[in-house]
């Protein structure tokens, strides 16, 4: 039944989008997530550049979220109307994460779409490499829904997390571009060390260690322990949970730790000696500052089961500083760090110049854009 409600609603909007196609092309560059319901730093990133490669270039940028109840459910629907639109009317559909109007509409041959993911890494399973899995989407839906269709590219920063995204995305290799999100140029460059210390003073005296755990729908996250036997005479332990969780937790805390809500975990980067996290894609673009990293998988044996990983510690040379208990994570913080298997994970997921990110993609972006006769002709055929 819930096939034939999604197939029937799907028709719904191909009609409705057959007469939108007819809309004239403008210059302009639509970008869409459902991720957030402001607009995301790397769309803003990506925006700016283009506005300074070309200001006459018209960008929309549409980010809403789908949060449950009725209403919402209802509001999503107009939005998706909003998206159609500006989809229609656009050369490029720039999306981060699986976009409805993006996979399920038939678009004029001209729309270029672009990938772009919401993360620089797939230390986890995703997207096709789950389906029906308990953390994944059922195959019956997923074929109804056209999860991930109609790309014409996807980008990556590697070429190992090319292989991942070739399976998650059900994609060729060769739709595949190697570029680094925006966000890589963002952390190589900032720098809110003032601001923080001037907000936590203690912060200049210790060794700072940044912990930053993957969100765990309905489980606690084993971070007691950790705060009791840590030793805050020569550290400081930031812990920055993900909004959902943090109301889960109330915390006896002690001098040296710290539970913030008013940075980011970029922003704390610039202060951070070592970092603590798990299956976190901020593992992958905290390699750009080369800090320390340690992973506390202490529930790994889940995660390999559902949803899967991609990244195996066992054979990772950065594996070495993957533990399962405090007891051996507090060890690993105290013995000399290898900055050699560090190098060695970064030469293997960071294959882009960070840096530079931003521009070679714009520049990317600006070439797509360029009108030729071949597109002035397949944007008339709305109806193939």
């Amino acid at each position: 039944m819930k096939k034939i409600i999604l197939s029937i609603g799907i028709g719904i909007l191909n009609f409705i989008y057959f007469f939108m196609k007819f809309a004239k092309t403008k210059n302009k560059i639509t970008y869409i997530s459902r991720q957030y319901n402001e607009e995301t730093l790397d769309f803003k990133m990506i925006k700016d550049e283009i506005q300074n490669n070309d200001p006459n270039i018209n960008q929309v940028i549409l980010t809403k979220r789908l949060d449950k109840g009725s209403i919402n459910a209802i509001k999503y629907v107009f939005h998706i109307f909003r998206q159609m639109y500006n989809v229609a009317t656009s050369k490029i559909l720039i999306v981060d994460t699986y976009c409805i109007v993006a996979s399920v509409l038939k678009h004029k041959k001209s729309l270029k779409i672009i990938q772009i993911w919401h993360a620089s890494a797939a230390i986890k399973k995703f997207g096709y490499q789950t389906i029906d899995k308990n953390s994944g989407t059922e195959k019956q839906i997923a074929d109804t829904m056209r999860m991930h269709k109609n790309y014409t590219y996807v980008i990556s920063p590697s070429d190992i997390t090319s292989n991942y995204y070739s399976e998650a995305f059900n994609v060729d290799r060769s739709k595949i571009i190697k570029f680094g999100l925006p966000r890589l140029d963002y952390i190589k460059n900032l720098n809110k060390k003032e601001n923080l210390y001037k907000e936590y003073p203690i912060l200049k005296d210790k060794i700072n260690i940044l912990y930053v755990p993957t969100f765990r729908k309905n489980k606690k996250i084993k971070i007691n322990g950790l705060i009791e036997k840590l030793d805050t005479k020569k550290y400081n332990l930031i812990i920055k949970l993900h909004p959902l969780d943090r109301k889960n937790y109330t915390f006896k805390l002690r001098e040296g730790i710290i539970i913030d809500d008013k940075f980011d975990s970029y922003e704390w980067l610039s202060v951070t000696d070592k970092l603590i996290t798990d299956y976190s894609s901020l593992a992958v673009e905290e390699l750009v500052l080369d800090i320390p990293i340690y992973f506390y998988i202490y529930d790994i044996d889940e995660y390999i089961k559902d949803p899967g990983l991609n990244f195996d510690f066992k054979t990772e040379k950065i594996g070495k500083y993957a533990v399962k208990t405090e007891e051996e994570l507090l060890q690993k913080l105290e013995e000399e760090y290898d900055y050699d298997a560090l190098k060695n994970f970064k030469e293997r997921y960071i294959e882009v110049e960070p840096g530079n990110c931003t521009k070679k993609f714009g520049n990317f972006l600006m070439e797509l854009m360029k009108d030729d006769e071949k597109n002035k002709k397949d944007d008339k055929k709305v109806c193939n």
